[in-house]
């Protein structure tokens, strides 16, 4: 996340259907790359909320809201965060902007609380139309957001992101194929059409949800 994404609404995203991996109420939050602050939206009790995020337009906004925000890539600000804090870290659309996913991994599991979790998203390489793309078009297009956002460093695949969190010593709790809600219903409709190549191929994301173990 070095580079500023000149869409806005990139930054404005709620994903209802991460916080649906959310457990109990935590009480201290640490969303990375917070963006302006939406995923706030799915909270609806009191806790202390803050918030990692590199572009200042959007940690102007994400302050506006209610969240202490520490201004920066993670990597330059993570020594400013306290450790053994938070109930719940969210990482939505982060781990596949960094050098080395496995270190900030391992690091972030300093940063939780007794009983703490992250949950969050990744990037699906194995998304249809990047399929097409590559297989049929011979093409491997960038752009300014989506699978191949030009800022990814990463890219993965339920099978690799389950081999990262392993690497890393979590207990995975979630690892599914997930998307925005308003196309599960067709996507049900079509995963018979897709059981041979795998029906993960019809979402563009992968939500997760971990807790660290002894390792």
């Amino acid at each position: 996340m070095n580079q500023i994404n000149p869409h806005r609404q990139y930054y404005k995203q709620e994903r209802a259907e991460i916080a649906r991996l959310i457990v109990g109420q935590p009480k201290t939050i640490l969303d990375v790359g917070c963006g302006s602050g939406c995923f706030k939206r799915n909270i609806s009790w009191n806790c202390d909320y803050y918030g990692v995020e590199p572009a200042h337009e959007a940690a102007c906004d994400a302050r506006s809201v209610g969240i202490a925000v520490y201004e920066g890539l993670y990597q330059d600000v993570a020594g400013q965060i306290p450790d053994g804090m938070f109930d719940m870290i969210v990482c939505n659309d982060v781990i596949e902007h960094m050098v080395d996913p496995w270190m900030f991994l391992e690091g972030l599991k300093r940063k939780l609380a007794p009983g703490g979790y992250v949950i969050g998203s990744l990037p699906n390489v194995r998304y249809l139309l990047n399929l097409r793309d590559l297989l049929l078009h011979r093409d491997w297009p960038y752009a300014d957001a989506g699978v191949l956002d030009r800022t990814h460093l990463r890219f993965f695949t339920l099978k690799s992101a389950r081999r990262l969190f392993n690497e890393c010593h979590y207990e995975i709790d979630v690892l599914r194929p997930s998307g925005p809600d308003r196309f599960d219903r067709l996507k049900k409709v079509l995963s018979p059409l897709f059981l041979l190549a795998g029906t993960d191929v019809l979402y563009m994301q992968m939500a997760f949800r971990l807790k660290p173990t002894e390792g």
